[in-house]
């Protein structure tokens, strides 16, 4: 197991080790997350038993740009004005997957919704120029216990279970990014979070007139 601070990353090594089904753990603009890449069935199912995690529940993909998300969902107009709007940051939302997508199933709901992020943190901006598919984010600790935001606490829950660990230190209390699903006629709040769901909603209700 690699341990990485973020002064010292060495992205060739942590690429090929993601590439060959590694799990790692690292720092997001809310809360530290265990990820994997999208297309690794056996990193994914790793993940799950990390996490305790109920199968039933997706997770969520942090993608390097509304490019990316394109080439493998299908945003709609106010869809992609709200992503434009509110990322890079603390805002996913779930949109259609499309029919021929490299994303492994078993993080494709039963409706067809992959929930989307871009990420606003400087390490996974990095990780972005060495690999062009999105990764696995889902809060790095066990489904249904607190949030973890000391790196010791991180390093100590999970050093033996995961391949590497990226330390950006101690991280400010986060209640993880605001999850939304939107519609020509309504927007939904899936999931509060940092970033204010009343901007959303405003936004929202500006730009969708008339749709």
């Amino acid at each position: 197991m690699s341990v990485y601070n973020k002064s010292d990353i060495d992205y060739q090594k942590l690429i090929s080790l993601l590439k060959n089904g590694g799990v790692f753990c690292y720092p997001t603009e809310t809360l530290y997350g265990l990820g994997c890449l999208a297309n690794n069935e056996e990193a994914i199912e790793k993940i799950y038993k990390i996490k305790q995690r109920d199968k039933e529940k997706n997770f969520t993909l942090i993608f390097k740009d509304l490019n990316m998300i394109e080439d493998l969902c299908s945003p709609t107009d106010i869809e992609k004005k709200l992503i434009s709007k509110f990322s890079p940051g603390p805002f996913s939302i779930l949109l259609q997957a499309k029919e021929k997508s490299s994303i492994n199933k078993k993080i494709i709901s039963e409706r067809n919704e992959i929930c989307c992020r871009i990420s606003s943190h400087k390490f996974v901006d990095n990780l972005f120029n060495f690999i062009n598919i999105p990764i696995i984010s889902t809060s790095a600790n066990v489904s249904g216990n607190k949030n973890i935001f000391l790196f010791k606490t991180i390093y100590n829950t999970f050093h033996n279970l995961v391949d590497s660990i990226i330390d950006y230190g101690d991280i400010e209390k986060s209640l993880g990014s605001t999850i939304v699903k939107a519609t020509e006629r309504e927007l939904l709040i899936i999931r509060d979070g940092d970033l204010e769901s009343e901007s959303i909603k405003d936004f929202y209700n500006g730009k969708s007139k008339g749709l």
